[in-house]
């Protein structure tokens, strides 16, 4: 059995900005084994009445993604 779930992560409240993240929770099981896995997808900004995200497979750098944030 295989099943993929996207999943909106708890949120953290940082300089009156609220980020959330979206994870993708891999799930895959046989018969005498199971694993799971877990992966960032993208980053969601709530600043007032706006809203940002930003997809993590299009940032190479780290550092660009805190300089758009």
């Amino acid at each position: 059995m295989i099943d993929q779930e996207i999943k909106v992560g708890k949120p953290k409240k940082i300089d009156g900005r609220i980020f959330y993240p979206i994870l993708k929770i891999f799930h895959w099981k046989h018969k005498q084994s199971e694993s799971y896995s877990v992966s960032p997808v993208a980053l969601v900004v709530i600043e007032g009445d706006l809203k940002y995200m930003f997809p993590l497979d299009e940032v190479e750098n780290p550092e660009d993604l805190m300089n758009m944030i």
